[in-house]
């Protein structure tokens, strides 16, 4: 196969990188950027965490059919449960 691809970021909880701040070799990343997720949501919950661990913004759509969140340089961790989210076009 050639070409690009989007990658979506399926549930779990992932370390922000970017270039500036590296991350451990076995971790799972995601870059800075903003995210979408589309389709018929139920429960779906995302949270943006310092490196510390502490909430700087989440939210839970009990039902949903497209939720955006932006993911900053500055975060140290961000995860999704019940939602998948790709980069925003």
């Amino acid at each position: 196969m050639s070409g690009k691809y989007d990658r979506w970021f399926s549930d779990g909880t992932y370390v922000v990188w970017s270039k500036s701040a590296g991350a451990g070799e076995n971790e799972e990343t995601i870059p800075p950027s903003t995210y979408q997720a589309r389709g018929s949501m139920k429960d779906c919950y995302w949270e943006r965490t310092t490196k510390s661990g502490d909430i700087i913004d989440n939210n839970l759509a009990t039902s949903a059919r497209e939720i955006t969140v932006t993911v900053r340089a500055s975060d140290g961790q961000f995860t999704s449960e019940r939602c998948a989210v790709e980069p925003v076009k």
